[in-house]
């Protein structure tokens, strides 16, 4: 419990990050942005909160100028309400030039500033950021390994995936959700066997596994359609299910077949209507790569 706890709290937390300033909000001009400037000086950390939130939501126009500002607070306030505050207001305001600063702020004593860098850098995604992140992964504090979990799936650097898959087995389903998630963000051909175990695992739970399926699909892998094709067979229809659709989606010519053949062996009207679906849209995209001169998939036997 304490743990979903921390995972919410961090969640509200850099929730106003990913909101777009109001259009009602008006941008600062010069003069507004020196007395905010002003006011970061102030010894109260609730005046320098207020002056740093009015700096993220209407600096947009004068972020160059602002940033240095917010840069200096993150790494050196005492508050780390402050911190936390300037690194939710640097990825606000997109600036790339503060990237090392967030990522020395994942190693930040408090957490609620690790996750707001972590989710700063899962906006401004940079290779850079990656060993910090991966750091981040073996975090105490779940909300953090989330982010660090989230903000690799948008970096999509391949040094990410073994520490990734180590973190599959994490205690909190929130965690290992967004891994699985990055895993398929990421690409790397290394994570298939690892998540096709994952989804044929029963004891995992149903909605993981279920992206696990999603993931396999996503992956850079020429072998990712036979590991789709062998999920056909899994004991839980809503698993074959979601492998069908994930055919329809990277499936070739060679995947008619064994979809033929579990339509004649399902039984639910959903799970027919969804292999028709796919041998369709399978189709479909064959006769469009012959119609663009691409090499045709083999014919099925």
């Amino acid at each position: 419990m304490k743990a979903l706890t921390t995972i919410v709290a961090g969640a509200v937390l850099v929730m106003s990050l990913f909101t777009a300033p109001s259009a009602s909000a008006q941008r600062l001009t010069p003069e507004e942005m020196q007395a905010q400037f002003r006011q970061l000086e102030d010894p109260s950390p609730d005046k320098r909160i207020e002056a740093v939130e009015a700096l993220g939501r209407r600096g947009w126009q004068l972020r160059r100028d602002i940033a240095p500002r917010l840069q200096r607070l993150l790494r050196e306030d005492p508050d780390w309400r402050v911190r936390a505050s300037s690194g939710r207001a640097i990825g606000r305001l997109s600036v790339r030039t503060a990237v090392p600063d967030l990522v020395a702020a994942l190693r930040d004593p408090q957490v609620e500033v690790r996750v707001v860098a972590a989710a700063a850098l899962w906006r401004l995604p940079d290779a850079a950021a990656v060993p910090g992140l991966v750091e981040l992964l073996n975090d105490r504090v779940a909300a953090a390994r989330q982010w660090g979990a989230l903000a690799l799936g948008v970096v999509r650097d391949r040094r990410a995936t073994q520490p990734l898959l180590r973190v599959l087995a994490d205690p909190e389903g929130a965690v290992r959700m967004d891994v699985i998630r990055s895993l398929g963000r990421v690409g790397d051909p290394s994570a298939l066997d690892p998540l096709k175990d994952f989804a044929r695992n029963a004891s995992n739970a149903m909605d993981e596994r279920l992206e696990a399926v999603n993931s396999i699909a996503s992956l850079d892998s020429p072998d990712k359609v036979n590991v789709l094709v062998q999920l056909l067979s899994d004991s839980e229809e809503r698993i074959r299910v979601r492998a069908v659709r994930a055919l329809g989606q990277v499936g070739d010519a060679l995947a008619i077949p064994p979809l033929r053949r579990v339509r004649q062996s399902e039984r639910s009207e959903e799970a027919r209507n969804a292999v028709d679906e796919a041998i369709e849209a399978i189709q479909q995209r064959a006769a469009e790569q012959r119609a663009g001169g691409a090499a045709p998939s083999p014919a099925p036997n």
